[in-house]
Order: C-alpha cells, then structure tokens, then sequence
C-alpha cells in the first residue's frame, strides 16, 4: 500500500517536473541560438554567482523543513512552518544587502564586468525563494507536493514567455543587456510562483493555531539544516569557480578568450542540461521516499528493503536515460543546439548519466536519514579533488574541454561510490 501511494506521489511529481524541464530545456535551446555561445557563457557566469548567494536559504533549510514535518504532529508543523519562514528571511535579506553592496567586485570576481545588469537583477530573487523554498519544505514534509508543483510549472511558463520577448526586444542591444534578459524573466517568474504559494497557503502561515517551543523547533532546523547547506554551498561554490576557472585555463591552453567562454556555454548551457535529463524522475523520487524515511526512522521501524528499492529504480532510470542520450544525441547537437562538436561530448559523457542519477537519490536518502554531515564531508573532497584536476588538465592543449568532463566524472564517481558506502551503513 505504501509503495502504491510512493509511486502515484513520484509519478505526479515526475509529470510535473517533466513538463518543467521540457520547459527549460526548450528555452535553454531557443536561448543558445538567439543570444549565441558568448552571451550564453555571460548567462552562465551570472547564474553561477546566483546559485552561489542562494544556496544558504535554498538547499538545507527546505530539507529540513520537510524532515521535522515528517514526524511532527499538525499543530507542531503550523509552527514549523512558521519557524522556516522567519529563518529563510533572517538569512536572505542581509545577504540581499551584501550581495547589491558587493556588486561590482563579484562581477569582477566572476571574470567578467558584463555579467553585473544579470546579477543586479538575480539578487531580489534572494528572499523570494527563501520563502517559496520554506513552504515547499512544508508540502512535501506534509505529503501535499501538488502545490510545490503547480507553482513551479507557473514560474517556468511565466519565465518562458517572458525571456522570449525582452530577448526579441532587445536584439542589436550590448551583449551584456541581452545576457540579463533571462534572469528578469526568472525574477518575475519567481515572484508569480511565490504569489500564488502564499495565496494558497495563507491560512497555514497566518491563521491556524501552532502548537511546540519556537526556540527548539529552531536550534534542530538550523542543527539540521546547516551541513546540507555547507554541502550546497560547496557544490554552488565549485561551479562559480569552475566557470571562472574553464575559461581561464583554456586560454592558458591557447585558445581564444571569446572561444573560451563559449565553451562555458556548451559545457553548462548544453551538455549538462541533456545530462541530467532524467532528474525530473529521480528528483521526485527521492522527495517522495526522504520523508518516508525519516518517519521509518522516528518509529524504529525497518528501512533497508524501501531504500534498495528506490536506488534499483533510479539505477533503471539511469540507465534508460544514458540509451536515449546515446541514440538522440545526433538531434541534441545538429537539430536542436546546431552544434556539431557537442555530438561527441554527449555520446562520450552518456555513461554519467546513471552516475549522476543514483547520485541525486542517494543524497535525498541520506538526507531523509539526517546524514548531512557526511554527506558535507563527501562533498568537500569531491570538490577539491575536481577543483584539482580542472586546474591541472583544462589548460593542457591535448585535452582542454575534455580535461573539464573528466575531472568532472572523477569527482561523480567518487561520490556516488563514498555515498553509496554510508548510506548501506546507515540502514544495515
């Protein structure tokens, strides 16, 4: 019965998520061709210093969130709710103030002073999915992630609709206006997901009567929360450095700067979206099985058999998806992107896909199971082993991007094997 219930929750989810990755995926195509490879390069430089000042309100605290409304009682998760929605405020705001006070030295920092309009406009996305993440916790913590999903479909067709106009209107504008485009249509995309959250949700967050001590429910929120966001912090850290750190080593390699970040743009703006097309699947999966657990684990009760079944579901998965990359990769890069030297990036980097498939489930469980620390720990010498060898191998004239993806399948590998590792440990 369980299972039953756990599968109509990860199909629900699954359709939803696909329906939003069609979305992204389709604008991530029209934008490469529109804004070309070097604007695409400006898009990702800004988008990895954004994804860098929101992991604090983004990554731990939804987690936590959904695992202490896993196993609290309705009125204990009112004030929870609550609680996570004070937190992500507290955190955001003054990184708000920081991240407008420190604008130009981060554009600076991120190698190039173009991408400043793109990260003015990302900052006030800052609160807005600090609140929107606080109740996503709340949903999913509660086994109602229709919500969560709905509004997530919002933003993506707002976002659509709208990157595609300001993109037309500002076509013969600088590069560095035109590469803005799409972080405006993503903070108004926000703010209209985050709108009809609230509007649902208002009785939750203003009306009903909580119930449990503020001051407790807030020492295991941050207790809980703070090593998955050092985890995220680092990943988020790791990319603004990978994408100040590609195109600099490649042209140490003595490639062309403009060339250089263009092969940002294809390294994060196309490649990576293809492989890690089915998240939409193992994402849902596990937000479906991580609060099912915590509940296993509150109640003493067996947890092994549930956690083998959801890795051999992501592991087919996985796989499915590395066939379907190999057999369409021809269609990615020559119809889709029109780009030909992207065919053999995916049919080489088609083997990380259940690699990065099991990855992302097996850190949900860990999570589920309150193992952020180790999972932090795993994540720190991942990170510096890939960090390592970008730098060594990106700036040698042989391999160049290559030396990029093997650095970064080095570091999936190693995780995915340490994770695997703890997590068995965990549920013997």
């Amino acid at each position: 019965m369980l299972m039953h219930a756990m599968i109509r929750q990860t199909a629900f989810l699954s359709g939803s998520h696909f329906l939003v990755r069609v979305i992204g995926f389709v604008l991530r195509i029209w934008l490469s061709r529109e804004l070309g490879a070097q604007a695409m390069g400006l898009v990702e430089l800004a988008q990895s210093a954004q994804m860098l000042l929101i992991t604090p309100v983004v990554s731990g605290l939804p987690a936590a969130i959904s695992r202490m409304c896993a196993k609290a009682k309705p009125g204990q998760q009112i004030r929870i709710l609550r609680c996570g929605i004070g937190l992500a405020l507290a955190v955001s705001l003054p990184l708000t103030i920081a991240g407008f006070s420190l604008r130009s030295p981060l554009a600076l920092w991120l190698g190039d002073i173009r991408t400043l309009p793109a990260l003015i406009v990302y900052l006030p996305c800052i609160p807005i999915l600090g609140i929107a993440c606080a109740l996503n916790g709340y949903c999913y913590g509660t086994s109602r992630p229709a919500l969560p999903a709905i509004a997530e479909i919002l933003e993506q067709v707002v976002r659509l609709i709208l990157t595609m106009r300001l993109v037309f209107l500002l076509r013969g504008w600088p590069v560095m206006l035109r590469a803005a485009a799409p972080a405006t249509a993503a903070l108004i995309g926000e703010l209209a997901s985050l709108l009809l959250m609230l509007i649902v949700s208002a009785h939750a967050i203003f009306v009903a009567q909580a119930a449990g001590s503020r001051s407790m429910i807030l020492r295991e929120m941050i207790s809980l929360a703070l090593p998955l966001t050092g985890m995220r912090l680092v990943s988020s850290l790791m990319r603004t450095v990978q994408s100040v750190l590609i195109p600099a080593r490649l042209q140490l390699s003595g490639m062309p700067p403009s060339e250089a970040l263009g092969q940002l743009g294809i390294m994060n703006g196309m490649l990576m979206p293809v492989l890690l097309l089915p998240s939409f699947v193992t994402c849902s999966l596990s937000m479906v099985a991580a609060p099912e657990l915590a509940r296993r684990q509150a109640q003493s009760r067996p947890q092994r058999r549930l956690v083998l079944r959801v890795l051999l579901a992501a592991l087919f998965i996985g796989l499915m998806a590395m066939a379907a990359v190999w057999l369409f990769a021809p269609l990615f890069a020559k119809t889709l992107y029109r780009q030909a030297e992207l065919l053999p990036l995916l049919r080489r980097c088609c083997v990380l896909v259940p690699v990065m498939a099991l990855s992302q489930v097996v850190s949900g469980l860990m999570n589920g199971l309150g193992l952020q620390r180790m999972s932090l720990r795993i994540a720190l010498l991942s990170s510096f082993l890939s960090i390592l060898l970008m730098f060594t191998l990106a700036a040698l004239p042989a391999l160049r991007l290559w030396g990029v993806i093997i650095a970064m399948a080095a570091a999936q590998v190693i995780t995915l094997i340490l994770s695997l590792r703890a997590l068995l440990r965990a549920v013997d």
